[in-house]
Order: structure tokens, then sequence, then C-alpha cells
């Protein structure tokens, strides 16, 4: 078997969630399916506008990701607002 398919078995089932490279957790744990762009919405949706190392922060609490990657993240997507010195908003 090789890791394609494992991580193709894996993501049919709504008990696992991927939440690094390679890494996967259970759902039970409290680990939500979706992108490193849908938790930093779900995190801004929940706490209002925030410093970007509080973003990252929570981001990391719920995925094992570089802060390169959310910071990315940050400055490509357009549903994310700067309102301030590094801190964004919805």
């Amino acid at each position: 078997m090789t890791v394609e398919a494992v991580h193709n078995e894996l993501i049919r089932y709504e008990d696992f969630v991927l939440v690094g490279r390679g890494l996967y957790a259970l759902s039970e744990w409290g680990y939500t399916k979706g992108t490193v762009k849908d938790v930093i919405y779900q995190i801004l949706e929940e706490y209002g506008p925030l410093k970007k190392k509080e973003i990252v922060e929570h981001v990391l609490k719920k995925r094992q990701v570089k802060i390169g990657t959310i910071s990315l993240n940050l400055q490509k997507n357009t549903e994310f607002k700067r309102v301030g010195r590094a801190i964004y908003s919805i």
C-alpha cells in the first residue's frame, strides 16, 4: 500500500482530520476538516480582529503548519483584511 493510498483512505472518513503534512488526528479530539485558510477564517469569525501573532498561536493549536504558510494565507486571500499594523479581520 502506498502513502497516497493511505491518505486517500483516511480523508474518506469523518473520523480523521488532516492536521499537517502527512499528519492526521481524530475528529473526536476537537479537530475539524478544512484548509489553513478555513481555520484562519473560523478563528477571526470567533474572536474578531487579531494580531498576526495571535492568529498564528490559534492556528498552531489546530494545525501543524509552518508560520510562513499562515502568513502567506493572510496576505494572499482577499477574505482577510489588514486593518492595522499586523492586525487582520474578515
